[in-house]
């Protein structure tokens, strides 16, 4: 699995502007360090690894779906090609690496009220099941976070606007003991309607950037207020 590391600006600063990355493999091997003087006491001891949607699901329902499940059924296969041309259209506009630029504009360390950490976005996501209780990603860091967006989900109905719903889970320990495990999500509006083959997709390219953003920024208000004093 590829891996890109950064500093957070916790110690840089859920957006698409680029910033700065260096390939983890190619750090594999770093520069020996000859002494203990050269070592940085003000080096976090954190680490957070970052991973991307491992879902993505678009669902845009007409007035038919308010007519019982004969309805329903009607209205989503008149709907079913523009599913896949929105889940599409998703999916690439907020590929890994558009969701790891996000994220990093948004120093998540400071944002969610987290220790000054080593940030370390992954290019595929994970799928959390039961068994998942440890670490994501192999390290010995003292203390570590892993920030899992677990699914992007597009929903638009005949009276709504289209809202991107990100789903977020972030768990972390200090040294042996897990401190968080916390889970929830947020939705926010678009002020555009995602694109149809042949029409300019940068509007709603940006829409969906901000959207997810939006999302990132009212999920670490929430995870602030419900973990105090437990990170």
């Amino acid at each position: 699995m590829k891996s890109v590391l950064l500093m957070s600006a916790a110690a840089v600063a859920f957006s698409s502007s680029p910033v700065a990355a260096q390939d983890v493999g190619a750090a594999a091997s770093p520069a020996p360090i000859h002494g203990a003087a050269l070592a940085d006491p003000a080096a976090p001891v954190c680490e957070m690894h970052i991973w991307p949607a491992a879902r993505v699901g678009a669902v845009t329902q007409g007035a038919g779906a308010a007519f019982g499940l004969i309805g329903a059924m009607i209205d989503a296969a008149s709907h079913a090609d523009q599913n896949k041309r929105d889940k599409a259209f998703i999916t690439s506009a907020l590929d890994s690496a558009a969701q790891a630029r996000a994220l990093r504009e948004m120093d998540l360390p400071t944002t969610l009220h987290l220790p000054a950490a080593k940030v370390i976005t992954h290019d595929e996501g994970v799928e959390l099941t039961s068994e998942n209780t440890g670490r994501l990603a192999q390290s010995a860091a003292p203390c570590y976070y892993d920030v899992i967006v677990r699914q992007l989900f597009y929903m638009k109905t005949a009276t709504t606007k289209g809202k991107m719903r990100t789903f977020i889970s972030v768990r972390g320990a200090n040294g042996r003991t897990r401190v968080i495990d916390y889970k929830d999500s947020a939705n926010h509006a678009l002020d555009v309607k995602l694109p149809k083959e042949g029409e300019d997709a940068t509007p709603a390219s940006q829409a969906l950037i901000d959207a997810f953003k939006a999302d990132v920024t009212e999920f670490s208000a929430k995870f602030v207020r419900k973990t105090a004093n437990k990170a």
